[in-house]
């Protein structure tokens, strides 16, 4: 009887399990397809060597940010802007040394700012501005937002949820 309860956890647990890994890799699949797509799109504007990461933006535009290297060795950020309902492709392309780097923006961030703690930084897009997104929660537990130019650092504009 022992054996039996085991067993028939054992499958509910595998179960479970498959489930949600089915679950998982059906809602993540159209974020991939979609960042394919922009790597495709970004490869037919710029000749690219290696991809070494894409992240999500979503401000007043949506933007898939790929972190890459070009044929000539130089590593290059490219925002893809994501919008079907425009023919023309609006796509930025950028070189590492023309910004600040992530751990330089938390630098200003933590310098300007009362942090409790970081918890991402991240290129983005306002306006045809390439910027950083420092998303924080402050010393009152507010979740905040921190927009600083990717050039130089300027700031541009913050946002303070209520606790």
């Amino acid at each position: 009887m022992k054996a039996w309860i085991i067993s028939i956890s054992a499958v509910f647990i595998i179960g479970f399990i498959a489930f949600s890994s089915y679950i998982y890799y059906v809602t993540a699949e159209p974020l991939r397809e979609r960042e394919e797509a922009a790597v495709q799109l970004a490869s037919e504007h710029v000749s690219l060597s290696e991809v070494r990461d894409i992240q999500y933006y979503h401000g007043r535009r949506s933007y898939q940010v790929i972190d890459a290297v070009n044929e000539d060795g130089e590593d290059i950020y490219i925002w893809v802007e994501e919008d079907e309902d425009r023919d023309e492709v609006n796509i930025e392309v950028r070189l590492h040394s023309e910004g600040l780097t992530k751990e330089e923006v938390m630098e200003i961030a933590v310098s300007e700012l009362e942090i409790q703690s970081i918890k991402s930084v991240r290129l983005g897009m306002t306006g045809s501005t390439p910027v950083y997104e420092v998303s924080y929660m402050d010393q009152v537990d507010r979740h905040s937002f921190y927009y600083l130019t990717f050039e130089d650092g300027t700031y541009i504009r913050h946002y303070q949820f209520l606790s």
